[in-house]
């Protein structure tokens, strides 16, 4: 026989517990301010793959929210300027100017084989730029909601999502722009170009599990973003965005294997801009979704186990 036993909470909120098995599973119902909206999700403890599953389900359920939530966030985010929107894009392309100048006009850089040196680095640096600048708000986003955190009864597992869902948009753009390039270069158009979307899809998992992670550690330990800031400009430097492996020495090239956003970024580049498309290699693959599946859990059990602390510390 189960037990069954709802709390109201404000009018807004009511918690309904089911003990029938082990392990208790808290069953809780939102309503927004008007009223027209309602959300639950579950709290499992106990199994931890079923506990994994009822994360999905929480997500999944509150996917309108956190649309909602990252439409804001983009609206907030550039309210009250002039430019508005477009300075979402200033940013990447002085870089691509930059760039452009110092290693093309400076150095002569060339891009591998017949590619174009700038249309090899514009397609490296689409996925890193939604990489480098969603990781840092996916971090901070816990911190910088403690209203949510402290006041409400809240699914603080999908806040960093919405930076994730936010993102996706100026880096859609780039995309339509680096296709633009694509066509001014005269590269062919296959159907298997349409993959692409395989590596953004791995940019997804391996960003939520590490965004998972560092937003609660951040509750706990405020340095973490600033040394954030400091591995982000380092990795982007030993990532061959800017300059090809085929430089380094022999010996050394292997390295490389083990960088997971090295895999994204080639993975863009094997898809997007040479004459056939490159797929990855098994080995690359199994690589990247070994460390990807290990961040991910790693992160999800990071945040469950710290999350009950949040409303306390902050």
């Amino acid at each position: 026989m189960g037990m069954c036993l709802q709390a109201s909470l404000a009018g807004r909120f009511y918690i309904r517990l089911i003990a029938k098995t082990t392990p208790i599973c808290y069953q809780l119902h939102y309503q927004d301010a008007d009223m027209r909206h309602l959300q639950y999700y579950w709290i499992t403890t106990g199994n931890p793959m079923l506990t994994l599953i009822q994360q999905f389900r929480n997500i999944a359920r509150n996917r309108s929210m956190i649309f909602a939530l990252a439409l804001r966030e983009l609206g907030s985010k550039y309210a009250g300027t002039l430019g508005g929107f477009l300075w979402a894009f200033a940013q990447p392309l002085a870089t691509i100017v930059i760039f452009y100048f110092v290693f093309v006009i400076g150095f002569r850089a060339q891009g591998p084989g017949t590619t174009p040196y700038i249309l090899w680095f514009v397609c490296g640096l689409v996925p890193w730029f939604y990489f480098a600048e969603t990781l840092p708000a996916m971090t901070s986003t816990i911190t910088s909601n403690g209203h949510l955190v402290k006041k409400t009864v809240f699914p603080t597992e999908i806040l960093p999502l919405v930076h994730l869902a936010a993102g996706l948009v100026p880096h859609v753009i780039f995309l339509l722009i680096l296709t633009g390039m694509m066509a001014f270069f005269k590269i062919p158009f296959f159907l298997d170009r349409i993959f692409v979307i395989y590596y953004l899809i791995c940019s997804c998992a391996f960003l939520v599990g590490l965004g998972w992670m560092l937003s609660a550690f951040q509750v706990f330990y405020r340095d973490i973003s600033q040394g954030l800031t400091i591995v982000i400009n380092m990795w982007f430097w030993i990532t061959p965005i800017v300059w090809s492996q085929d430089i380094m020495p022999a010996q050394y090239q292997g390295l490389m294997f083990y960088n997971p956003v090295y895999y994204i970024v080639e993975g863009y580049r094997g898809m997007l801009i040479y004459n056939t498309v490159v797929w990855p290699s098994v080995g690359a693959t199994a690589y990247f979704w070994g460390i990807t599946a290990l961040v991910f859990f790693v992160g999800n059990y990071v945040f469950r186990r710290l999350k009950p602390e949040f409303a306390d510390v902050m």
